[in-house]
């Protein structure tokens, strides 16, 4: 006879975790199954933003991470390599985190294991069989389960999404972003996450807890030319951003590299008769602008008014109708990272662009730390207020000047306390 649950959510990393704990607090049955053994590491720039931050402390994350995993930072530094350009500030929110994706994945699992009427099992793929109006029909580790909801949680490559019919295929232009990332033990230079941009290629740069930098690499295939593959692949990349080669100069790795990719998915829309769809499998765009920890934890605390009250009403599935809240929710958070993302890979593509628009950022400091705010949703990613708009766009039009290096910003963007 199958087991039943009120909620099954395909993976365990901090999206589906984080939805475990928020559904399971309110006494619905839930499991959480993952293929992998957990906790469960993948490639990530593992720099988390000021909401994200607020994120981990609302659903008691923060108490299960060793203050020595944990390295703030303070803003955003960009910069490019052929002009030389430099623009940071710090974000108006308070501090980020930096830390290890093993790390933050051991934390959620130890404060999902906390909650009474969440099951995890691992080393458990889920499989889904069949649907109706009274149960949804899986198979988790081989046996068989019914839930009335379904949720997928598991990835960019999601099973779930593909079977509920909600996949969309990605364009073909679109599907050639990659990353990787590898760390190494060197005390971190800066309180800033890295940005350097460069023909083809980004690195970004995140300070971690333990002495040590997460170094990230995205590149687009059709542009970047020749790369290495393994850990030549890192040394490749590396070989082109010179000021980072000089920084990493001496600095062992301390792991293998851990690639993925492509990047781009499309989702048709994030829920469907008793599917629903969270962090990376409900569509990703890219991770230029790091918010993927913040956009899965947002959503998985949305779900608390969206849709705990409809479960908690009766034994039947939810329709793609019943789940309209979480859609409109989701929407909500994912449309200034969607809008802030694709401008930022503008300026990937476009080097001469990217030179421009950060020289202009350059002089000013206070538009840049308005678009901070603005990718987590949190000011409009066009308008700056009058005067500042102005002087960005009359920057934004002066002749380029020489090979520059930024100041550290000033009154806007004024060094935030560090205490977490």
């Amino acid at each position: 006879m199958a087991e039943a649950f009120d909620v099954v959510i395909a993976g365990a990393g901090p999206a589906g975790l984080s939805a475990g704990i928020v559904l399971a607090e309110h006494d619905l049955r839930v499991l959480v199954a993952d293929a992998r053994r957990l906790p469960a590491d993948k490639p990530c720039g593992e720099g988390i933003m000021p909401n994200g931050v607020l994120h981990l402390r609302e659903l008691g994350i923060d108490r299960h991470l060793p203050a020595d995993a944990v390295r703030p930072f303070s803003g955003i530094r960009y910069r490019t390599v052929a002009g030389g350009r430099e623009a940071a500030a710090s974000f108006a929110e308070g501090p980020g985190w930096g830390m290890r994706r093993i790390d933050l994945a051991a934390a959620f699992l130890a404060r999902a294991r906390e909650v009474p009427s969440l099951e995890i099992r691992e080393r458990a793929s889920v499989r889904p069989l069949a649907r109706s109006s009274t149960a949804v029909e899986l198979e988790v580790g081989g046996k068989p389960i019914t839930t009335r909801l379904l949720i997928g949680a598991d990835g960019l490559a999601s099973r779930v999404r593909r079977w509920a019919g909600l996949e969309r295929r990605t364009p073909r232009r679109a599907a050639k972003r990659w990353g990787v990332r590898r760390h190494f033990a060197i005390s971190p230079w800066s309180d800033e996450v890295e940005v350097h941009f460069a023909r083809g290629a980004e690195a970004y740069v995140t300070p971690c807890g333990g002495g040590r930098v997460n170094v990230a690499f995205l590149w687009d295939r059709d542009r970047a030319g020749r790369i290495g593959k393994g850990a030549a692949l890192v040394e490749s990349m590396l070989m082109r951003f010179p000021l980072l080669a000089r920084q990493l100069d001496g600095a062992e790795p301390t792991d293998e590299p851990r690639a993925t990719g492509p990047l781009r998915r499309v989702a048709r829309a994030p829920v469907s008769d008793g599917v629903l769809l969270i962090g990376d499998a409900a569509g990703y765009l890219d991770a230029i602008t790091g918010e993927g920890i913040s956009l899965a934890t947002g959503q998985a605390l949305a779900l608390e008014r969206a849709i705990v009250h409809r479960l908690r009403r009766g034994w039947e599935v939810p329709s793609a109708r019943d789940l309209h809240r979480y859609a409109e929710a989701h929407r909500a958070i994912v449309q200034p990272y969607y809008r802030l993302t694709k401008m930022v890979l503008r300026l990937a593509r476009h080097p001469r662009l990217a030179e421009r628009v950060i020289g202009a950022l350059a002089r000013e400091p206070d538009v840049l730390q308005h678009l901070l705010s603005a990718n987590m949703g949190l000011a409009s990613p066009y308008w700056f207020g009058l005067g500042p708009t102005a002087r960005f766009l009359r920057s934004l039009l002066r002749p380029a000047p020489g090979r520059t290096s930024t100041p550290r910003p000033s009154q806007a963007t004024r060094a935030v306390s560090m205490s977490s």
